[in-house]
């Protein structure tokens, strides 16, 4: 068990305000010898939404290739150790301990926070272990993450950018567009998802400000779609027909996006047949996830079970698009303070037949069951509260739809998955 060292990093000391910054972790890199510097080469994933989904489809593609390859993403849903994934395998309990315990050192009682460290960590055993790329998933904004640490990735890749974390990364799209453009570095090539104008408009120019060719997806893609089935044409570059494995008309644009940044960063060619099968062969938990048969699906028999953990407004309309199809169904919903309930379920109040409000799980710092009542009732919607998630399945369970859907939040989605024995390998 990890638990005892998790908790040492919980120990350490913290800034009395919390201030997004990459000087902690450039301190102990600095102690550690540069582990950054001496990564396979490097993509960094930047955006609101899809940068899970777009990482795995970059790793997918690479793999299919026969490339080993290096993760860093966050949160967990279950394990810690799915934030590090070693050349194509999660890190081990022994490794975890073995280069966090090396990272504490460096450390030297230090405030760090627990993002911070797992970063640390991450970086030094990507540093040590041969791979072909690496894939590194940004955490909160760009400009100022932790991971934020690369002089000159293979390239940079922002994908859809809306409203989300308003605390820390500013009220207006164009200054969430700008502090997400801060992973641009000089000389490298930087990729965008299909975004709003006035956000492609500020992605453009900090890529004139860094001196870096500016690739929108939409200039570089054609996409035809017909139902599942999904044709990329990427500058004679020609794909499928193919069905990605994960679900969603938003799914189809992060797997063009991330063969379009693999194409671009050149660092291995892509082979149509290898690009398909990684299309298809991909997967990441808790996007839209169909759940095997188990404990907590059980409590919902008949009923396909679905679990999704996005949690803003563009996620919600994503989700909304996808599930459209099996309307009106029944939800289980729980989310964090810091996030806009009723802008979420505003995208997603067509699709609902009931919502069961239920709690957060854990101590993490969910909304009451009844402000997200309050927030359904209002947009007109049924909707019930609940004292846990048992409870709220038992209501989802007299809906007539035959489709279920559990969503709101990463953290809730985590639990589910640990309730329901699925494994994240």
């Amino acid at each position: 068990m990890l638990s005892d060292l998790l908790a040492a990093f919980e120990a350490l000391p913290k800034p009395r305000e919390l201030k997004l910054s990459t000087a902690p972790v450039r301190r102990v890199l600095e102690a550690l010898g540069r582990p950054q510097d001496k990564l396979p080469p490097v993509i960094h994933i930047a955006g609101t939404n899809g940068k899970g989904s777009t990482t795995a489809f970059l790793r997918a593609i690479a793999e299919a290739h026969g490339l080993r390859v290096h993760v860093d993403t966050s949160p967990h849903l279950i394990r810690v150790n799915e934030r590090i994934r070693l050349a194509g395998e999660l890190i081990s309990d022994s490794d975890m301990r073995r280069y966090a315990e090396r990272v504490l050192e460096a450390n030297a009682g230090e405030p760090l926070s627990f993002f911070e460290g797992m970063t640390c960590v991450a970086y030094l055993a990507f540093s040590e272990v041969p791979a072909d790329l690496t894939l590194v998933e940004v955490g909160l904004g760009g400009r100022f993450d932790s991971t934020n640490v690369f002089d000159q990735p293979a390239i940079s890749v922002i994908t859809p950018i809306d409203f989300d974390h308003r605390d820390f990364l500013g009220r207006h799209l164009c200054q969430i567009a700008w502090e997400k453009a801060g992973i641009i570095k000089s000389g490298t090539p930087v990729i965008s998802a299909r975004q709003l104008p006035e956000v492609r408009r500020t992605l453009q120019a900090e890529a004139r400000y860094r001196d870096a060719d500016f690739f929108a997806l939409e200039d570089q893609v054609t996409l035809s779609a017909g139902g599942a089935e999904t044709v990329l044409d990427l500058d004679g570059l020609t794909i499928g027909p193919v069905t990605p494995g994960l679900t969603g008309e938003h799914q189809k644009w992060n797997a063009a996006l991330a063969m379009a940044a693999l194409k671009i960063a050149n660092v291995f060619a892509l082979e149509p047949e290898k690009v398909s099968a990684g299309l298809r062969q991909v997967e990441w938990p808790a996007r839209l996830q169909t759940l095997k048969a188990g404990p907590l699906t059980a409590q919902l028999p008949g009923k396909t079970v679905l679990l999704d953990g996005g949690h803003n407004p563009h996620a919600a309309g994503a989700l909304h698009d996808a599930m459209a199809v099996h309307a009106p169904i029944g939800i289980a919903l729980a989310m964090l303070k810091n996030k806009d309930v009723g802008a979420y379920l505003k995208e997603l109040a067509p699709l609902i037949s009931h919502i069961a409000c239920v709690p957060m799980p854990g101590d993490r710092n969910g909304h009451e069951p009844e402000h997200v009542a309050d927030c359904a009732r209002r947009l007109g919607l049924s909707a019930s509260v609940h004292t846990d998630l048992d409870d709220g399945l038992s209501r989802l369970a007299q809906e007539k739809s035959d489709h279920a859907l559990i969503c709101g939040s990463l953290y809730l989605a985590g639990d589910v998955l640990s309730r329901n024995g699925e494994q994240i390998l």
